[in-house]
């Protein structure tokens, strides 16, 4: 474990950027660029989908992009490219330039996030290799709990403008460990490992659609709560910003241990058994919010969401080691990722157009919760089910 410190902070740092702060940050500044840009909540779910799109885009060329150029060079280009992106997004008032500048950030995104996860996959043991995968995506708490203390104080002093000065405050982070990242990504793996298959030959796999579907309905759901979580609980709990900054750190702090003790789990007990518990608990985490309950019972929906949420690209990224192996991991990953991002996309914008049309929260996170339900009872079906590939 210990040899592989450097790769770990590598990959905690690249998570944390690209995702961390340029995804889920995304959550805690909404209402404010909301206000500002004087939009309706369709509107901003469309910003919101713009970065998915670009997500989904990007997983397009990644595989291409990871066998072609060295992983560190290759992520810290993107995320140096990434920053200065969220930067002129901050400087614009139309939402479809903004939306286009989202685009482009959640595109870098995609093929750093897709790099390390990869490069984790071929440099990390496989006993420890949930753990590591684990830390990596623990980054995006550390993230969450920035901006929800960060956000709230800026709003005292800027107001209106607090969005904007947070995502340059953002923007300049990303920048930052852009920079750091080729002294840290220094282990030997080669990239240029490539599947003989096309992606068109999985499509009689019964394994890669089991593995897709769960991806699919997570991107759904888990974009739905980090999107509309603080928006929900100023509108229908009528919290103050910074109380629902608390809550946001709070998720954010719960996130950093959560992956690395379902990944411990997976390693332990099987991939897809630990995800009907992750399921479970994101199904129930949601199935809160459709009440009118006590706004403290928020906290708990947010334990069993956090506890649970960024587990799931760790083992989803397991899955297609274990079932194709590493030559095609790279290729699979990006595949299966693909699908997960059309769910990213349809989240956003079916959850704007849900509360336009009934100017309530509550059938958001009904919808929500009946797709988390479906990925628990799917993951109990594949638990048990014994698919040749």
């Amino acid at each position: 474990m210990k040899s592989f410190s450097k790769l770990f902070l590598a990959s905690f740092l690249i998570l944390l950027s690209c995702l961390g702060f340029g995804r889920f940050a995304f959550g805690m500044v909404l209402p404010n660029m909301q206000i500002d840009l004087n939009i309706s909540t369709t509107l901003i779910g469309f910003i919101g989908s713009a970065n998915f799109a670009g997500y989904f885009i990007g997983i397009i060329f990644s595989s291409k992009f990871y066998s072609k150029f060295k992983t560190s060079s290759l992520i810290s280009k993107m995320l140096l490219i990434q920053g200065f992106s969220m930067i002129l997004m901050s400087l614009f008032d139309n939402y479809l330039f903004i939306s286009f500048l989202y685009f482009s950030s959640g595109f870098l995104a995609a093929i750093s996030n897709i790099a390390i996860m990869v490069y984790i996959s071929h440099a990390v043991p496989k006993n420890i290799r949930g753990k590591a995968l684990g830390i990596a995506v623990s980054g995006n708490g550390v993230a969450i709990i920035f901006s929800g203390f960060l956000v709230p104080f800026l709003e005292q002093f800027y107001q209106a403008n607090s969005w904007r000065v947070s995502w340059i405050i953002f923007s300049c982070i990303i920048i930052v460990v852009s920079f750091i990242i080729k002294h840290l990504l220094t282990y030997d793996v080669d990239n240029s490992i490539k599947s003989n298959s096309k992606f068109y030959e999985y499509k009689n796999s019964k394994k890669f659609w089991e593995i897709a579907s769960l991806y699919f309905l997570f991107g759904i759901t888990y974009v739905v709560y980090v999107t509309f979580f603080v928006s929900a609980s100023i509108e229908k709990w009528s919290l103050s910003s910074q109380v629902s900054g608390i809550f946001w750190s709070t998720f954010g702090f719960i996130c950093i241990f959560g992956a690395f003790i379902f990944g411990a789990i997976a390693d332990k007990y099987g991939t897809f058994k630990t995800l009907i518990l992750v399921f479970a608990f994101q199904a129930f985490s949601i199935f809160i919010l459709i009440f009118d309950t006590p706004s403290f019972v928020l906290f708990i929906s947010v334990f069993f969401f956090a506890i649970s949420v960024w587990s799931v690209p760790t083992m989803i990224a397991m899955l297609c080691t274990e079932f194709f192996g590493l030559n095609k991991t790279a290729q699979v990953f990006s595949l299966v990722t693909l699908i997960f991002a059309i769910g990213q996309i349809i989240g956003p914008l079916g959850a704007g157009y849900i509360y336009d049309s009934f100017n309530s929260y509550d059938f958001v996170f009904l919808v929500t919760f009946l797709l988390s339900f479906l990925g628990f009872l799917l993951s109990i079906i594949f638990s048990y089910k014994k698919i040749s590939i």
